[in-house]
């Protein structure tokens, strides 16, 4: 088994073939016998990286989107902003 070096478009006898680094290739492909300086008999390392340790350990911290009996909220709403006559419904000239 041969292993691609390079990662492009190459142009050879059987037209052009797109590798990329790491592709496998068997040694009596055409594109192998004909191109030997693209592949290498080394195989690619792993291609996924280990996860990531999570940073906190535990469940997830989630925001209550519903407050408890008897508890109050911090926030306050934006005040409504007055509606003009022209843009009120029902108006007389329906």
């Amino acid at each position: 088994m041969k292993y691609s070096k390079v990662t492009g478009a190459v142009r050879w006898s059987g037209g052009t073939t797109l590798l990329e680094r790491g592709m496998s290739a068997a040694e009596d492909h055409p594109l192998v016998v004909e191109r030997p300086d693209l592949f290498t008999d080394e195989a690619p390392g792993a291609r996924l990286a280990d996860p990531a340790a999570p940073a906190a350990q535990g469940p997830p911290q989630v925001e209550r989107a519903t407050r408890e009996p008897g508890e109050t909220r911090k926030t306050k709403r934006a005040p409504a902003q007055p509606q003009s006559a022209g843009d009120a419904q029902g108006s007389a000239d329906e």
